[in-house]
């Protein structure tokens, strides 16, 4: 709800003039999209019940902290492509991203460029990807807004019995969203930086930049007690050495180990013999693309297990590059008359083949986005161990609502690494993967309460493939401690992949090493 009296910030003045003429290109563009592409929902978690291995069913349970890690929004291709100005036009104006990034400051950053970065206007977020992230950012605001204090809504987890305080949201009238209880990281990218920043301008549509408006007891443009608005830091954006792992494809990698594994997975027989398969369908799609690529197209390289970007005419550019080419051509009504939708679906799923292939060995896992995952963890460590000294973290310093604004393959390393299930689709742009922190308490409340974590991606519940039922099952929810014991597992690989043959590579205690 807008203040009364407040002026409305430039970023949200501008957007809103700008919806309506976006809406019509997002429309089309969505009808038009890949029948593998999926867009973020707006919907709370689906479930048809709560693992038997859950929460006991008398008990109460409390959301406690909020964990969004979202891929950014739509944008111009990496690859440089021709008639740059066409792509140049479809990027916010200096007004729109001056305005959207009012409130904000970045801490960090100035790192070296990630060649997935892009130049000029490519790899750019585009007008249409800002304002997915605007509605990002509002859909979170209305799912996790407040409600009356300690409401109950018993079929937020199915109907099986267990009751969520306060409806299962996050924040109440006593305790709102404010940007003092939002923590935000960002890997050091124009358009993630520019995501988050218009994730913010959703959460937060009524806040003056130069103020939270009011304490840790009140809401943005909603002082308490008649109170006027207190001045306060803007909001704060962490860039600091995120570019290296953030993403499991750092440029340079964590160490030159893992370069090592990721050529010995990539030379597995079965991933040489579907690439033999596909090799036709690499070939001719390129030759496809001649009259698109712009100059430098080729030596681009990015991606897990792809091959070193080369300038050699005759050779087929690297799948990831095919796919992202493709898509962005596609949303645009673009592609080559030679190529049809069924060419872009079956680049695009082998592209997402060699990534899940590669990325699902533990090893590589862990050794590529055991960091990041591990922060994550600790940061619901810390808000756990907060919450147990009064009532589930009411005056806690630790940030409710934690925004990570990253890329496509850090939502598909996290589902490797946290071993959840596979999404049938590819994460598309302004795609959010969500871990919830839950805490239970027993109707009596004997002894401590007990933490449990919840994923989701786009409103669908993940599972945890690692932690299964008496019939198999995969656990809709994992306790907060096994979470942790997994993340710190080590794991092995083998000449041959099997036990008893010579060890190739052991991840343990946070190091990959080769032998």
């Amino acid at each position: 709800m807008a203040a009364r009296g407040r002026r409305r910030p430039l970023a949200v003045l501008l957007l809103s003039s700008l919806r309506l003429a976006a809406a019509s290109s997002s429309a089309s563009a969505a009808a038009g999209a890949s029948s593998r592409a999926f867009a973020p929902s707006g919907s709370s978690v689906r479930s048809s019940s709560f693992s038997s291995l859950g929460p006991r069913p008398t008990s109460r349970l409390r959301l406690l902290q909020v964990l969004v890690i979202h891929r950014h929004g739509d944008r111009t291709p990496i690859t440089p492509l021709r008639d740059e100005d066409r792509w140049a036009a479809a990027l916010p104006s200096p007004e729109v991203l001056a305005g959207v990034a009012r409130g904000t400051t970045l801490i960090g950053g100035g790192e070296e460029a990630h060649p997935a970065a892009g130049r000029g206007s490519f790899g750019q977020l585009t007008m249409r990807g800002l304002l997915q992230m605007v509605g990002l950012g509002e859909r979170l605001r209305e799912e996790l807004g407040h409600v009356e204090e300690h409401t109950e809504d018993a079929d937020r987890g199915g109907g099986d019995g267990h009751a969520f305080e306060n409806r299962g949201r996050l924040f109440t009238p006593e305790r709102p969203l404010c940007p003092s209880r939002v923590r935000v990281m960002s890997t050091d990218f124009p358009r993630t930086i520019q995501s988050v920043q218009g994730v913010l301008a959703g959460l937060f549509p009524d806040m003056s930049p130069e103020t939270d408006g009011g304490d840790r007891g009140s809401s943005a443009g909603e002082g308490e007690g008649g109170g006027g608005t207190t001045e306060r830091p803007m909001i704060e954006i962490d860039l600091r050495g995120t570019n290296a792992y953030f993403i499991p494809d750092p440029s340079p990698r964590q160490s030159s180990e893992q370069s090592s594994l990721e050529s010995h997975l990539s030379q597995r027989p079965h991933l040489l013999e579907r690439e033999d398969e596909l090799r036709g369908l690499a070939r001719r799609v390129t030759h496809a693309l001649r009259d698109h690529l712009g100059e430098k197209a080729r030596g681009v390289s990015f991606g897990i297990g792809e091959d070193v970007g080369t300038e050699e005419v005759e050779k087929p550019l690297p799948w990831i590059q095919l796919s992202e080419v493709l898509t962005c051509l596609h949303a645009r009504d673009m592609l080559p008359e030679s190529l049809t939708e069924g060419d872009l679906e079956a680049v695009s799923d082998h592209a997402a083949w060699r990534w899940f292939e590669n990325l699902r060995h533990p090893v590589l896992a862990k050794s590529s986005m055991w960091r990041f995952a591990d922060g994550l963890v600790e940061a619901m460590q810390r808000k756990a161990t907060a919450g147990r000294g009064g009532e589930a973290g009411d005056d806690d310093e630790e940030p409710w609502l934690c925004l990570y604004s990253a890329h496509d393959s850090t939502l598909i390393g996290l589902l490797c690494v946290l071993q959840l299930e596979q999404p049938a689709r590819w994460p598309e742009y302004g795609s959010a993967l969500r871990a919830e922190l839950i805490q239970e308490e027993s109707d009596g409340n004997e002894g401590s309460p007990r933490h449990w974590v919840q994923f989701s991606l786009n409103g669908e519940l993940l599972r945890s493939t690692w932690r299964r039922d008496a019939r198999g099952e995969p656990s809709a929810m994992v306790p907060l401690e096994e979470l942790t014991d997994m993340i710190h597992a080590e794991h092995e690989l083998f000449e041959d992949e099997e036990a008893g043959s010579r060890l190739k590579y052991r991840w343990k205690d946070g190091l990959l090493t080769e032998h």
